[in-house]
């Protein structure tokens, strides 16, 4: 990822104050590849959650069911953490790279083309499985799910439903929506105010999850289908509320922002990696051990946009970063095509595998669920879905978005992503 020349964070003369940042300077675009990179440890990491936490198994009718898995404890984190990148991220970059002189138009234009053409093939493709194997759907699902309304709706079957993963879209799409007065606003506080806010987002990250174990219900709610027993995640309306409940994820979003904010205005201490990898570690094992509510979202804010930071200033400093390498960096790019595609390729095709190479093998399906064998089924799945994820990277992400790009570019730019008057914070 690129930095623009007019956000890059500035080398501060000795004079100024932390409470008086000084005018910006331009300077050559550096390179945030650490930022990309973080989003492929992410899609591994999502991976693997998603592989040990969603898989179908034949019923006794001879169809295809959702199997109830017991994972191990220490990868509950995992897919938390992946998330909880992914949005602080996303609030980073676009607070980065929206600059002043940006229509609305071309904004929005560039958002669609970003995220709607590999969710709607992958949606499509979803809808066909489903249709294939012969399980339920209704068209009210279908509906909320391509207008990407699944996340405001608290059943399973419904944000869970068609492809499970992509509540997280749905709950981006409203992250679009908020982002253009949330930036206005950002951009014109004080930094003084702009702490204080950061502060007020990580109280609410960890009050509102205590507030729903308190006084939310425990059981599930009747005449719906559950994928996954929520009773000891808070009850469904809990983990509802604190996994794709769009306004309680903007949190992790909003704190994105304000970082990029903070870290453009140059008063962001220096934080070194290593420090930041090990907050992030003991975050990791501290939440293995939360309660659900708190565990989703609270536990890894503060710590992963410690992390953001300190790989943006590593790359601005052109300090060293396992994230830069060319292996992190390309699953970065392919990142939201391998997420929006993997349920998709090993829900469906794992039962026949594993009969399959039972029958071949001439062993037990109990034997293939042993730890050596369910790791490198796992492992096979992961090189098949990067593979598919180059097409739908080169032949739809990446020209849509280009294509998306150059619309609307010539229009007047947007008060809201104007900058800062005279005098005013920037």
């Amino acid at each position: 990822m690129v930095i623009p020349q007019q956000a890059r964070p500035p080398q501060p003369p000795p004079e100024r104050t932390a409470a008086e940042p000084g005018p910006q300077r331009p300077g050559p675009p550096a390179l945030l590849d650490s930022l990309t990179g973080l989003r492929g440890l992410a899609a591994i990491l999502v991976f693997c959650f998603h592989y040990s936490t969603f898989q179908m198994v034949f019923a006794d009718g001879g169809g295809l069911e959702f199997a109830s898995l017991h994972r191990p404890q220490w990868l509950t984190m995992s897919g938390n953490f992946a998330v909880g990148s992914f949005f602080i991220l996303s609030g980073f970059v676009l607070a980065l790279t929206t600059l002043p002189g940006t229509s609305m138009a071309n904004f929005c234009a560039k958002r669609v083309g970003k995220l709607f053409p590999v969710y709607f093939v992958t949606s499509v493709l979803a809808i066909a499985a489903i249709l294939l194997i012969g399980m339920p759907i209704s068209t009210g699902n279908i509906v909320l799910h391509l207008t990407l309304l699944q996340s405001w709706v608290p059943f399973q079957d419904i944000y869970h439903g068609v492809n499970p993963v992509t509540w997280s879209l749905s709950t981006e799409a409203f992250f679009y929506l908020l982002f253009p007065l949330a930036l206005f606003l950002v951009r014109r506080l004080g930094t003084r105010t702009l702490w204080w806010l950061l502060g007020t987002a990580v109280l609410l990250e960890f009050s509102l999850p205590l507030y729903v174990m308190h006084y939310f219900t425990v059981g599930d709610l009747p005449g719906h289908e559950t994928f996954m027993s929520t009773g000891s995640k808070g009850g469904d309306l809990a983990y509802w509320f604190t996994l794709p409940f769009p306004p309680y994820r903007f949190l992790e979003f909003l704190v994105g922002m304000i970082a990029c904010v903070l870290l453009t205005r140059g008063v962001l201490p220096r934080v070194r990696p290593g420090w930041a990898w090990t907050l992030c570690a003991v975050a990791y094992a501290i939440g293995t051990y939360t309660p659900g509510p708190l565990q989703r979202t609270a536990i890894g804010l503060v710590p992963l946009a410690v992390l953001v930071v300190a790989l943006a200033q590593a790359d601005l400093d052109g300090r060293p970063s396992l994230l830069r390498r060319k292996l992190f960096v390309e699953l970065g790019k392919l990142s939201y095509g391998m997420y929006a595609i993997q349920l998709l390729v090993f829900l469906p095709t794992a039962p026949f595998l594993l009969r399959w190479l039972s029958s071949v093998l001439e062993v037990p399906e109990t034997t293939l669920g042993g730890p050596l064998w369910k790791a490198g089924v796992m492992a096979a799945y992961f090189g098949l879905i990067i593979l598919l994820a180059v097409p739908l990277y080169r032949y739809i992400e990446v020209p849509a978005y280009d294509y998306a790009k150059r619309l609307y570019r010539n229009r007047k730019g947007s008060e809201l992503f104007a900058a800062p008057a005279e005098g005013q914070p920037s």
